[in-house]
């Protein structure tokens, strides 16, 4: 939620374009990072490492994630925002849904 605040901010503040490409380079150190990982590493060790990639890529994906939701917005006719945004919101609300579900089958 902060990320996505702050990711509105910066996008008014700045543009859309600095905050996609900062979100673009997040996701680059996030991929460059989990390269890096190393099987040998304590599990410990090994957890926070992975924990903070995880935490970029979510960063990475908030700040990128506001530029495709603007752009959707821009260019769909005015008559039209409230149909697209209904199917949106169903879109995401099943998505959430199936990843919820996702977790706890990874739990069992």
């Amino acid at each position: 939620a902060f990320t996505n605040l702050a990711a509105g901010l910066a996008g008014a503040r700045w543009g859309l374009k600095p905050v996609v490409i900062i979100g673009l380079l997040f996701q680059i150190l996030t991929y460059g990072m989990l390269y890096g990982w190393d099987s040998s590493w304590e599990k410990r060790t090994a957890i926070i490492y992975v924990t903070i990639a995880q935490m970029f890529g979510g960063i990475a994906k908030d700040l990128t994630k506001l530029g495709g939701k603007t752009v959707t917005k821009l260019v769909t006719p005015e008559d039209k925002s409230t149909r697209l945004f209904k199917l949106v919101s169903l879109i995401t609300g099943m998505k959430n849904s199936l990843k919820g579900v996702g977790y706890f089958l990874g739990s069992a």
